[in-house]
């Protein structure tokens, strides 16, 4: 006899004793009847089993032909704006979150000092060009003193000459050729001395022409400086915090205002132990904590030739101490597509993170 059949018949004979006691709480006893199975319900269970095992295929699989990082963040250029020269803004010409073009005027410094150093090497340099004017002049003035001094010792030298020939005829006396002598050396040393002018002349304006050079350069640096009174953007994009207002005076150096490019791509920082199959070119997806359910792609485009520990402000000195390995992470630059990102440029911002994931095949 089978156990289901044995249960019924001990079923049957606990109801015909208590039947056999008590007829009336034989009739309110409920009959036990055998559960049945639902059909739904064991198709839903197998759907889901179905299900899961399909997702957990699909990630395994996933994981073994993918590396993927959620150390990754949008990168960007930022431009810091700083003034070369100290000064008291007198103008503040840009607002906060504001498009720019490269060339805009954002600042202008009180210009005064700048303006009188200008004047003062104008000055200068028009001091310089009277001087050599005035040496010029002068060289002129001498060059004729020599031509003068040329012809008056070759005057003397033919008297000088002429009353050597008399001399020794006997028709001049020793004193005219005296005269004649001391006239012949008198025009030389006249001459000489010309010539000698003419050559301090010539150095005193070289002199003048380099002071010249000099007062030119002086004034090309004031003009400059002077310019550098107007602050403009180097570049075109969006501008952040401003860190300065009107009537503060700032040092040379010291942050404004920061412009950051319209371009942007990304920086994941990926274990070392995930490049052993990454190469340039590999496509990438992209997600940004920000933009829920939007997904961009990208590409692969270079590594960094060092670990981001390398590049720290103090880096760790491994040969010291007890050594405990720890996993590095290798910064990787991601090209963003720009179909991909249509419509979201004003949107993707530099420090925003991301999940990266890159396929290896």
């Amino acid at each position: 006899m089978s156990p289901s059949t044995l249960a019924k018949s001990t079923s049957d004979i606990d109801r015909e004793a208590v039947s056999a006691l008590d007829p009336e709480a034989m009739a309110d006893a409920p009959i036990a009847r055998t559960p049945r199975r639902n059909p739904l319900r064991m198709i839903v269970v197998i759907l889901l089993l179905a299900a899961g095992l399909l997702w957990a295929v699909r990630y395994v699989s996933h994981m073994l032909s993918h590396a993927e990082t959620d150390d990754a963040y949008i990168t960007g250029y930022v431009h810091q704006v700083t003034p070369h020269i100290g000064g008291t803004i007198l103008e503040v010409l840009v607002d906060e979150n504001t498009k720019v073009k490269a060339g805009d005027v954002l600042f202008r410094l009180d210009p005064r000092d700048s303006e009188a150093k200008v004047r003062q090497a104008q000055a200068q340099l028009a001091q310089s060009e009277a001087l050599i004017a005035f040496t010029n002049a002068e060289i002129a003035n001498t060059r004729a003193k020599i031509d003068q001094a040329q012809a008056q010792f070759i005057k003397v030298k033919l008297d000088f000459e002429r009353q050597q020939d008399l001399v020794r005829t006997k028709v001049a006396s020793q004193q005219e050729f005296d005269n004649a002598r001391a006239a012949y050396d008198s025009g030389n040393a006249n001459l000489l001395a010309s010539k000698a002018s003419f050559e301090a002349m010539n150095s005193g304006l070289l002199v003048a022409e380099a002071q010249r050079q000099n007062s030119r350069t002086t004034l090309e640096n004031a003009q400059l400086q002077l310019s550098y009174n107007t602050i403009t953007a180097p570049t075109a994009g969006l501008t952040s915090k401003r860190n300065a207002e009107l009537g503060v005076y700032v040092q040379p150096g010291q942050s404004l205002i920061a412009i950051v490019e319209p371009e942007v791509w990304v920086e994941a920082n990926f274990k070392e132990t995930q490049l052993a199959k990454m190469r340039t070119g590999q496509r990438a997806e992209i997600t940004i904590d920000a933009l829920s359910g939007q997904a961009f792609t990208g590409a692969v485009e270079s590594f960094s030739p060092a670990t981001g520990a390398q590049f720290a402000m103090l880096p760790a000195d491994n040969a010291t101490g007890n050594f405990t390995k720890v996993v590095q992470r290798v910064p990787v630059k991601i090209h963003l597509d720009a179909e991909s990102i249509r419509g979201f440029e004003d949107r993707l911002r530099p420090g925003l993170s991301a999940v990266v994931s890159v396929d290896l095949k």
